[in-house]
């Protein structure tokens, strides 16, 4: 039977994503980046005043989020990961988690104002799905296609497909459980010690 693989303590607050930075960081590559730092400082500035050196720590934030890491700390000397926002939090206390993604969602707001027509289409914002979309979400998810393919192929969050799907989930919970219980019975018959056999 194939090893489960459990996320523990540790590796939620290690670098541990292989697909990239987070997607709301495509302006951060671009050499006029410091722009949309700048207009975000400001806008944070309006009616209160910030920590010293929030600049020079918001930066690091960025480039640590924006760049492969290697794992050499964590005992992995040959592997290389991204962080996500959420662990990265984890790992940098007393930076919070929330705060963190609420201020990658500002800046890309900025972002998205100042850089109209560099927006990469993935994070374009779409319009509402169609009831034909929704029907051929159902659709492929009980078919066993995977939320975060199908969020993928119709822009939208991996929690939107579990809203849309929550009936065709539960089937398909159901349908799992019961093929556990079969197994768990068969296994249970062949545990069962043969009695002595007179020789």
């Amino acid at each position: 039977m194939a090893r489960k693989w459990i996320r523990n303590h540790a590796w939620k607050r290690q670098p541990h994503v292989k697909d990239g930075p987070p997607p709301s960081l495509w302006w951060f590559r671009r050499p006029d980046r410091y722009r949309i730092i700048d207009a975000y400082i400001n806008q944070c500035k309006r009616g209160r005043a910030l920590p010293e050196g929030f600049k020079t720590e918001l930066v690091q934030w960025l480039q640590d989020l924006s760049e492969l890491q290697n794992l050499k700390a964590w005992g992995k000397p040959r592997t290389y990961r991204y962080w996500s926002a959420p662990a990265y939090a984890l790992a940098h206390p007393p930076l919070k988690s929330a705060a963190l993604m609420k201020r990658l969602r500002e800046l890309e707001k900025i972002a998205i104002l100042s850089f109209r027509d560099d927006v990469p289409s993935s994070r374009k914002p779409r319009a509402p799905l169609t009831d034909a979309e929704k029907k051929e979400i159902r659709q492929l998810y009980s078919d066993g296609v995977d939320a975060k393919e199908l969020a993928k192929r119709f822009h939208i969050a991996a929690s939107k497909v579990g809203h849309l799907c929550r009936e065709q989930k539960a089937i398909r919970n159901a349908e799992r459980e019961k093929a556990q219980g079969e197994i768990g019975s068969a296994s249970d018959l062949l545990a069962t010690p043969e009695s002595d056999m007179p020789f």
